[in-house]
């Protein structure tokens, strides 16, 4: 109880009514002068309206509801919360790892030659080259062409066109994951956004309803602060 509230207790349990006690005992016998005294006694907290007035203030706690309510609709907002963090969490990884991936591409030329230090030759373009040459070995020895200069020259440039087209096919493959792993990580950064605006969302109408709740809940407060000075009045005073 605060200072102000215990110093009107005190006030309306003393003076107040044993003076116009002692002026009814002034006024009579002894029995009226007991009366008097009683008088003093029972008159000191005014009328009943009043201390009712004082006491429904001072216990009210009119502004709880309001207070309890703010507290579970934050306790049901903090679980909704959750899952939203987990998901901005992870957009906030994507973020550094798509900015890596954009920086490995400023300069195409030196994206490209840094894959291209990765290929190895396939296993098909290995088969190919084989068949080729003894495709090319039969062909030349049918024609007497075997071990000619045409003949090797045909053979080099059957290999080259080989290995191109398993280079050409490798870079493709290897330029399509990358893709794929861009658009991974856009999609990721994407999931963080979402989560990010539901969030916002969830403050925003969060933001209002607790104003509210406050509002309610000092305004019942002070209801019951009003309570209690107007019954405490009318207690001391009638």
């Amino acid at each position: 109880m605060d200072p102000t509230t215990m110093m009107m207790l005190m006030q309306m349990m003393q003076g107040q009514g044993g003076g116009q006690g002692g002026q009814g005992g002034q006024g009579g016998n002894a029995m009226a002068g007991g009366a008097g005294a009683g008088g003093g006694m029972g008159g000191g907290f005014g009328p009943m309206g009043g201390l009712n007035q004082f006491f429904s203030g001072m216990f009210g706690q009119s502004g709880r509801p309001y207070e309890k309510g703010g507290q579970e609709y934050e306790r049901f907002m903090n679980k909704g919360l959750e899952p939203q963090n987990s998901f901005l969490d992870f957009g906030k990884q994507g973020m550094g790892n798509y900015q890596q991936w954009l920086d490995s591409q400023k300069d195409p030329s030196k994206f490209i030659n840094n894959q291209m230090n990765n290929y190895q030759e396939s296993p098909w373009a290995k088969y190919q080259q084989q068949q080729s040459v003894r495709a090319g070995q039969n062909a030349a020895s049918a024609g007497g062409l075997s071990g000619s200069t045409p003949f090797a020259q045909q053979l080099q440039q059957n290999a080259q066109n080989i290995s191109g087209q398993d280079q050409q096919q490798w870079l493709s493959n290897v330029l399509g994951i990358n893709t794929q792993y861009g658009q991974g990580l856009n999609n990721q950064i994407g999931y963080g956004q979402h989560a990010a605006d539901n969030i916002s969302n969830m403050y925003g109408n969060a933001a209002q309803y607790m104003g509210d709740a406050a509002y309610g809940n000092e305004y019942g407060h002070q209801q019951d602060r009003n309570n209690m000075f107007q019954g405490g009045w009318k207690a001391l005073f009638g």
